[in-house]
């Protein structure tokens, strides 16, 4: 009789699960600036999964819905019958038999639609990033598949230093020059040269300048990250400072 029952439960929140739209967290587990220069696996996987997961929901809907106007049709003609020998009660059964009826199809087309509906997560999105943090994994998920693969760590390299750069400034009140060349490589110089170079006729691409450019890039956004860290160090070192001679008692 327990086991039955644990079945039992375990069944119905399996139909409630597949009844109810996905709800999703971070879909991909994995770091969204790697490079992904064919088909993502994992994605079509996941999406997969989802798709497999809405078309059973609806399918489980359409059966518990089937099953529900089948037993409410057999009670209408039932109570038709009764209706038909001059029972009241029968006639009031029969209405909300019916009125029954049309809530069960109008739940179940709602509930259709919210699982039809259903937004599907895009793995290679940033949720709650900053704009400038936003365009720059656009800008690497844009080139990745058109520039040779030479290119691809120097891209790489150039991008995640960038966002390395952008995160280290981002706390910064003042427009000093380190913030104004992060945003700059993010917003102006990367899109540039990687459309300068897409756009250049074959026998015009250079792949080692274009290679050196994002290493450069990639040298600028490192250093500013590697000084803002150490200024940050100073900062807190300052304030254990403060705190010591503010808070210790004087020697006698």
């Amino acid at each position: 009789m327990t086991r039955s029952r644990t079945i039992l439960r375990g069944g119905v929140r399996a139909a409630r699960d597949l009844l109810s739209p996905p709800t999703y967290g971070p879909l991909n587990p994995a770091d969204p600036w790697r490079l992904q220069p064919g088909r993502d696996p994992r994605a079509a996987l996941a999406h997969g999964r989802t798709q497999a997961r809405r078309f059973a929901g609806v399918g489980l809907l359409a059966v518990l819905t089937l099953t529900a106007l089948s037993f409410l049709g057999t009670l209408a003609v039932l109570l038709g019958i009764g209706v038909a020998s001059g029972s009241d009660v029968a006639g009031w059964l029969l209405g909300a038999t019916l009125l029954l009826s049309l809530i069960v199809i109008g739940w179940s087309v709602r509930r259709a639609r919210r699982l039809l509906r259903a937004p599907t997560p895009d793995p290679l999105t940033l949720e709650a990033a900053p704009p400038d943090e936003q365009d720059l994994l656009r800008t690497l998920r844009q080139h990745e598949r058109a520039l040779p693969a030479p290119t691809l760590p120097a891209l790489l390299g150039a991008v995640t230093a960038t966002r390395d750069a952008l995160r280290a400034t981002a706390q910064v009140s003042t427009l000093t020059r380190d913030v104004f060349d992060a945003r700059q490589a993010a917003r102006e110089d990367l899109p540039r040269i990687l459309e300068t170079y897409q756009t250049a006729a074959p026998q015009g691409r250079d792949d080692r300048e274009l290679t050196r450019q994002l290493r450069l890039i990639e040298e600028r956004m490192a250093r500013i990250a590697r000084e803002q860290a150490e200024a940050q160090r100073r900062d807190q070192q300052a304030g254990t400072t403060y705190l010591r001679d503010k808070y210790t008692p004087p020697q006698d």
